[in-house]
């Protein structure tokens, strides 16, 4: 028997419980019994008993269970000491099979890290009965400082004015955090403007956190209520459980910043109509499912598209 590693190498911050030097037991089909991994410290500038502790070094996992990992507890300190490395040589106990070595990497919570959106796009409805829509930000590694992060809405006049009327913002992230939600206010204007893409984009961050490549901006995509969007077909399908059940398959497409209900009825046209499922505007078509049994059918409608009450990091 023999180990293999699927990472090499591997990134951790201080502030988490421990570093997991992740393996595999290459074994013979049908092995049984059990084995004893063993985490032995190669090298590094990270310091054993101050910056992780091996007193724990060993793990014994079945010999077909394949896939586990020998926990190396991490010690968080008050010094910001930057990135080290601590190399471990990973071996089975008794074997005579050469041993894997994995390279950690570990990642100072004091250090500044970066900072970015959560999602790449968020939807609201300019009427949404909320008053407000909410994206989110998150941060890495400097938890335990507060931090103030300035973004701006480069949007048009007319689109500032419906987010509040404020090109730039400052929110707060708190000792702590490493996430939070920011509701920026709705104003519901009279005009017809059609489904818009707004641009959200960080400035800066008042503790010199760096912008998360990719995630810098976000698109807030905003629905308006007086404009109807075009309709799309409901497609609805039939199929067939092997225990015997029917069932239907509905899917239709849904612009963002709007959502389309559907309803059911076990009594026909006449109802009473109850809410099955509600499909939010996306890029991607939405699919539903439903069961039946053979003596009852259960029909379905859609109404109208309404405003979002609730806004998503689709």
């Amino acid at each position: 028997m023999s180990l293999a590693l699927d990472y090499p190498k591997l990134e951790v911050p201080e502030n988490r419980a421990y570093i997991p030097l992740i393996f595999n037991v290459l074994a013979p089909l049908g092995a049984e019994g059990m084995v004893t991994v063993r985490a032995t410290f190669a090298g590094g500038t990270a310091t054993p008993g101050e910056d992780f502790s091996m007193e724990t070094p060993e793990r014994e996992v079945p010999a077909a269970y394949g896939y586990a990992w020998v926990q190396i507890p991490l010690i968080q300190d008050e010094i910001n000491e930057g990135r080290e490395t601590a190399v471990f040589d990973l071996s089975i106990v008794g074997s005579t099979e050469p041993p894997v070595r994995m390279e950690v990497t570990i990642l100072d919570d004091l250090e500044t890290g970066e900072v970015g959106f959560v999602s790449p796009r968020f939807s609201a409805n300019e009427a949404s009965p909320r008053g407000f829509v909410t994206v989110r930000l998150w941060r890495t590694l400097n938890f335990r400082n507060a931090a103030n992060v300035t973004f701006r809405i480069e949007g048009k006049p007319e689109d500032v004015v419906t987010l509040g009327g404020e090109a730039r913002r400052s929110v707060a992230f708190q000792p702590g955090e490493s996430q939070i939600f920011v509701n920026i206010p709705l104003t519901d204007n009279a005009f017809a403007e059609g489904t818009r893409d707004i641009p959200l984009v960080i400035e800066s961050s008042d503790d010199g956190a760096g912008i998360m490549p990719g995630f810098g901006s976000t698109t807030l995509t905003l629905g308006d209520d007086e404009s109807t969007p075009e309709a799309s077909p409901l497609s609805i399908s039939e199929y067939s459980a092997e225990d015997g059940e029917r069932g239907a398959v509905l899917s239709t497409s849904v612009p963002r910043g709007f959502q389309v209900r559907l309803e059911f009825s076990d009594n026909g046209l006449e109802g009473p109509w109850e809410l099955y499922w509600i499909f939010e505007g996306a890029d991607t078509e939405r699919t539903a499912f439903s069961r039946f049994s053979a003596s009852t059918m259960r029909m379905f409608r859609t109404r109208p598209p309404e405003p979002l009450e609730l806004t998503f990091p689709w």
